[in-house]
């Protein structure tokens, strides 16, 4: 039946229809895609009308409006505080222009407006990553990003981008096109365009570059904040060996020449000169760009054109800027010259404060270096995380009986800044002195790796060594992250990502991204918070610190090996506010040396100013959740899980003491140590330890 003349005669009908229809429909079809054609031609007109000519100068990029959580302006990142420099091809040296070319597209002269394989390897690289995160434009895409489109990213603005590109290589030729753009191309630090980059980097001429020179700074140009020498220069290294190796792929210069430029040392050679920059809030603002290059790429920053709203609040980052500055002073006779503070909302990640250094525009200090996101050893202040693992996992309570006498943990012997011990105290008074034996011990119980796997989860993202030192901050981390692990615990155990950015709108007002549907995780239950929370309360008072509000608190103090203090922290927290200080000696170049500063010194000057200089309305404090008794049996004060407290008390087999211990304390120190300054007058010029007749805690 199917194959009978009427039914073949139907089938051929059902082709015939469309076509029919089209056929029919011929005129109108026509109009639509005429005047389809006309709007992308008159588009491309009045688009094209706007790029740079080459024979006059590249207008630098427009404003990136930088606003605080209430609409008050930051920074406005203008031309004001830009610096460009117009040269021709030839003034631009034999290495720059090939060392964009291997950076940035090594076949710009071989293909069109678009390289096809480059775009199809972006494509799939997005499509397989469910997200737009490959690059694959040519250098004429970059300018016409750079000059002309708004920052987003989207498949719709990626056509729009490859058609203006054509219609540009229609217009100038090639050695035009790539002028233009090392001319117009941003490399940090205020400096537009290749002369500028020069000058700023390493005060020379474009056409006096060395290649290691060329090549360092086209590496910039991929992300010109991520990849900032004066903070990541290992980065920034590495990246300009990436382009050394191109320029021998495209001829540029010999396998030799590059082997030789790799091995140069630029970090002394490079005297970053600081642009025209008004800022209130310098090194917070650099990370905002950088967010701001992850989220659209640095073409955003280097059009420009669009308004942030952040998180900041300038009011609290004044106090912060005003207690770093004036704390700094009130520690330079313990030779500290640094600090660094950052403050957020534990509620939902936002960040108050940054303070990235004492002064951004001292060079003495390296002060264009950030700090919050330096690696640094915590000392004490990383305690919590070790004895909040063993609170959770039922180790120990609050109650546990803790030896802090000369320990040998097989083979690891601890000391403490009085090189005795306390005797036998429970593991609350042993966090409040900031005992380093009975920390070892805790972490011995609980196993170094679990600890380290719930501070991971809480949000210091470092790798931590898996040894019994890490317990008392051995293990480099940076302030931003221990700010984020203390923030699980202001946060009643639930973690949420900081975050910098509310907002980014265009030029046009129109929202481009917006901060929605936190990421959030519940690491430790309100209950196991809970008991950190209500005994660090008492650190403030236990140190005497003369805070106006009721906050938990930790000190750290690190140790270079020899006795030496190259680093000192508070960390301090309400359900209102998570925030951290660092203090220490730095020098240009990431240089520095010891300073003679504790970390309780820091809780009576820096700390003490920030927190007494809050709003009023920052003095929340927890009410007590549900799963927690407060006392048991003798231990009338501190918090426990219910069942927790008639657990048996666990011992450390393996920690064999070395000394006769000295008697428990029945109460908390009155008396400050005599290195605390006390809040009214100047610190002596050097610490002296407590007096030994009587057990006082260690600073730490």
């Amino acid at each position: 039946m199917a194959n009978t003349p009427a039914a073949r005669g139907g089938r051929h009908s059902l082709w015939i229809r469309p076509i029919a229809w089209l056929w029919a429909k011929r005129a109108l079809i026509a109009g639509v895609v005429g005047v389809a054609l006309l709007a992308m031609t008159l588009y491309v007109l009045w688009a094209i009308k706007d790029l740079p000519d080459p024979s006059q100068n590249v207008l630098a990029a427009g404003d990136v409006i930088v606003l605080d959580r209430n609409g008050k302006l930051i920074e406005d990142w203008s031309s004001a505080g830009h610096y460009h420099v117009t040269l021709t091809m030839k003034e631009m040296g034999p290495y720059a222009p090939k060392a964009v070319l291997a950076a940035e597209d090594r076949n710009f002269y071989s293909h069109g407006a678009v390289d096809p394989a480059a775009t199809t390897r972006a494509a799939w690289v997005d499509l397989t990553s469910h997200g737009l995160n490959e690059g694959g434009s040519t250098i004429t895409q970059q300018l016409v990003k750079i000059q002309l489109l708004t920052p987003q990213k989207s498949f719709t603005r990626k056509i729009q981008e490859m058609t203006l590109a054509i219609a540009l290589e229609q217009r100038y030729s090639k050695d035009q096109i790539l002028t233009m753009y090392l001319n117009r191309v941003y490399f940090g630090h205020g400096a537009y365009g290749i002369g500028a980059a020069a000058k700023t980097y390493f005060n020379k001429d474009a056409k006096d570059l060395t290649p290691a020179e060329a090549a360092f700074l086209a590496g910039l140009i991929q992300a010109p904040t991520a990849y900032d020498p004066a903070v990541h220069y290992d980065l920034a290294h590495d990246r300009m060996v990436y382009v050394l190796h191109g320029m021998v792929a495209i001829g540029a210069i010999r396998a030799d020449d590059a082997a030789k430029a790799a091995n140069q040392d630029l970090k002394a050679d490079m005297h970053i000169q600081a642009s025209a920059r008004q800022s209130q809030a310098p090194h917070f603002v650099d990370h905002v760009l950088a967010d701001l290059e992850k989220l659209f790429g640095s073409a955003a920053v280097q059009q420009g054109g669009i308004v942030v709203r952040t998180t900041l609040d300038l009011n609290v980052q004044k106090v912060a800027q005003d207690a770093v500055t004036n704390g700094v002073h009130d520690l330079g006779p313990f030779n500290v010259n640094n600090a660094a503070l950052l403050a957020a909302s534990p509620k939902d990640g936002a960040v108050l404060a940054w303070v990235g250094s004492a002064d951004y525009g001292n060079d003495s200090i390296g002060g264009q270096f950030d700090v919050v996101l330096s690696k640094r050893q915590p000392g004490s202040s990383f305690k919590p995380y070790v004895y909040e693992a063993a609170l959770r996992d039922h180790k120990i309570t609050w109650a546990t009986v803790l030896h802090d006498s000369l320990t040998n943990f097989n083979g690891y012997t601890p000391h403490d800044f009085d090189n005795g011990g306390m005797g036998n105290i429970k593991a609350s008074t042993a966090i409040l002195y900031s005992r380093n034996i009975p920390a070892v011990q805790v972490a011995q119980m609980e196993g170094i790796s679990n600890v380290i796997d719930l501070a991971h989860a809480m949000g210091v993202k470092s790798q931590l060594a898996p040894y019994l030192s890490t317990a008392i901050g051995a293990s480099d981390v940076t302030l931003y992250e221990h700010v984020q692990g203390y923030q699980t615990f202001a946060n009643m155990g639930q973690h949420i990502d900081l975050r910098v950015i509310n907002e980014v709108d265009d030029s046009s007002g129109h929202a481009v991204f917006k901060y929605e549907n936190p990421t959030t995780s519940q690491v430790l239950t309100p209950a196991e918070a809970f008991l950190m929370n209500d005994v660090l309360k008492n650190y403030q008072n236990t140190w005497h610190f003369g805070w106006n509000r009721q906050m938990a608190s930790k000190t750290g103090t690190s140790d270079n090996g020899k006795g030496g203090i190259p680093d000192s922290w508070i960390m301090a927290y309400n359900p209102d506010l998570v925030s951290g200080v660092w203090v220490g000696n730095t020098a240009p170049n990431g240089g520095g040396g010891l300073i003679r500063a504790y970390g309780e010194n820091v809780g009576l000057t820096i700390m003490k100013r920030f927190v007494n200089g809050l709003p009023a309305n920052m003095r929340d404090w927890y009410a007590r959740p549900a799963g927690v008794v407060q006392g048991c049996g003798g231990d009338s004060q501190d918090p426990f899980l219910q069942g927790a407290c008639n657990q048996p008390t666990p011992s450390s087999p393996t920690a064999s003491p070395s000394a006769s211990s000295t008697p428990s304390p029945s109460v908390l120190p009155s008396v400050l140590p005599s290195i605390l300054p006390s809040p009214s007058s100047t610190p002596s010029a050097a610490p002296s330890p407590p007096p030994s007749a009587s057990p006082k805690p260690s600073p730490t």
